[in-house]
């Protein structure tokens, strides 16, 4: 297990070396899951086989990366908290701010798409 963690991290040292993406800082069990389903689905043993693959197939590093990096963003997403921004809290806000500005912070925003449904619902109720 020592050696295939060493080969493991020795993988996420390439792709840091070679594409800039540091994964260290990832949860491991999760982070070894997202890589064996690149691995399965290349049909490759182990990691040192998945950084030789790599080399030979540079397109696998946006697979892998889009393995990893799972997208679950999207505009006006959990339908009822949006609803009850817009009638509830976001108006209560706007009501309460006087002439101040408005700063709306979105936690966990990987893309954009929560802070900007947030600027597009303000700019409807304004």
């Amino acid at each position: 297990m020592i050696a295939e963690d060493e080969q493991f991290e020795d993988l996420l040292k390439f792709v840091r070396a070679t594409r800039g993406f540091d994964f260290t800082g990832y949860k491991r069990s999760t982070l070894r899951r997202r890589v064996q389903r690149r691995l399965d689905q290349v049909a490759v043993d182990d990691s040192p086989g998945y950084a030789a693959y790599l080399e030979a197939h540079p397109e696998e590093f946006q697979l892998l990366f889009n393995t990893i990096l799972i997208n679950v963003t999207a505009f006006f997403r959990d339908p009822a908290a949006w609803q009850y921004l817009a009638e509830e809290a976001m108006p209560r806000m706007l009501a309460a701010r006087g002439d101040g500005p408005i700063r709306v912070w979105s936690a966990g925003c990987a893309s954009g798409e929560e802070a900007y449904t947030a600027a597009i619902m303000l700019a409807e109720l304004l």
